[in-house]
């Protein structure tokens, strides 16, 4: 019989492929759309030349964006986290699995979640577990995949729209004592409501190797919990509640954090993530879109999206005169009267 957090798994999956599949995410804020790219001065340079790795964590990575987390814990969600671990193998990019606690509840789920390291045997791997774990946790999920960081996700928002969600919060002391105590790089992260100026400082302040600012318009597990919630024991709205990613990078801006940024949430496209990088972020990532390829055109569907987007970002790098990453962020950009109101209120 499975778990409980099994089949609460494969709702997570199932909801979030249907509401990717109908285009039924809500939109909060301004989005990528609100940034535009103003032409600057002729560089001599070439696409060929254009570098497009990055270094972070004491790591190379030879393209700025990964397969954020999405799942694992349950027999369907493993052949999804075969799939996605196999094509990120042949696409060189790094993986997040989901959460692992509930390998850590039942053992017989941990092989959803190796099975990515079996299939990506080389590349750089992101355990995930909730802010509420004590190290040894941490130290069980890292030695699972064989991790080579940690994403320990804050989803506060998330566990108050689940009927049968946790509803007492004292993480920071332990977050402190995860990074410190950590075998691997420790990363908190949102799950798609956003991180204002004052989280974003109070998290640094941990000193985490990264801060993933999963903002709105990818995957909402608000409106998930509601779905999965089919008693309506817990009827609550909280859709004046986020900041979409561009507003939560203009946010890590305005804190002036020296903590690199990870962008998440409604990342589409190979525009969206330079876009990302311009706004400051040190890495983007992908995971409702890529759920939503994988699901509807196969393993090498999601390949052929992953692979034009490895084709797309040094034209885009070209067309900014950026020769590499870390150049983006000197590209001009222009705010729309919405996103320029968010940023002057931030």
């Amino acid at each position: 019989m499975n778990h409980a957090q099994s089949n609460r798994k494969n709702e997570h999956l199932s909801l979030a492929t249907k509401f990717w599949r109908e285009e039924k995410n809500p939109v909060i804020g301004p989005t990528f759309d609100d940034v535009r790219w103003v032409p600057g001065p002729l560089n001599n340079q070439s696409v060929a030349t254009v570098d497009h790795s990055v270094e972070l964590f004491g790591q190379h990575f030879d393209w700025p964006f990964y397969i954020e987390a999405m799942t694992g814990g349950s027999a369907s969600t493993m052949r999804v986290n075969a799939d996605l671990a196999t094509v990120a193998s042949k696409k060189n990019l790094a993986m997040a699995v989901g959460s692992q606690s509930v390998a850590l509840k039942d053992a017989a789920q941990a092989a959803s979640f190796q099975i990515v390291r079996e299939k990506h045997p080389d590349g750089f791997l992101f355990a995930n577990l909730g802010a509420d774990h004590p190290i040894e946790n941490v130290r069980a999920a890292v030695n699972m995949i064989e991790a080579n960081a940690i994403e320990i996700h804050v989803n506060l928002a998330q566990e108050l729209a689940m009927a049968e969600g946790d509803r007492r919060f004292y993480w920071l002391d332990n977050l402190a004592s995860v990074i410190a105590k950590s075998p691997v790089p420790v990363i908190i992260k949102e799950v798609g409501f956003g991180m204002g100026p004052d989280l974003i400082k109070q998290l640094a302040a941990l000193k985490p190797a990264a801060i993933n600012i999963g903002g709105a318009n990818g995957t909402s597990f608000a409106k998930i919990e509601q779905a999965r919630d089919r008693q309506n024991e817990n009827p609550i709205d909280f859709s004046a509640f986020g900041l979409s990613t561009v507003e939560s990078l203009l946010a890590a801006e305005k804190s002036e954090t020296k903590t690199p940024i990870i962008a998440t949430g409604g990342i589409q496209s190979a525009k969206n993530i330079t876009t990302s990088l311009m706004l400051g972020a040190s890495l983007a990532s992908s995971a409702g879109y890529f759920l939503k390829t994988l699901m509807a055109d196969g393993p090498a569907g999601l390949e052929a999206e992953i692979s034009l987007w490895q084709q797309q970002l040094p034209l885009y790098m070209t067309l900014l005169g950026a020769q590499r990453v870390e150049n983006l962020v000197q590209a001009k950009r222009l705010y729309s009267p919405n996103l320029t109101n968010s940023l002057k209120q931030l």
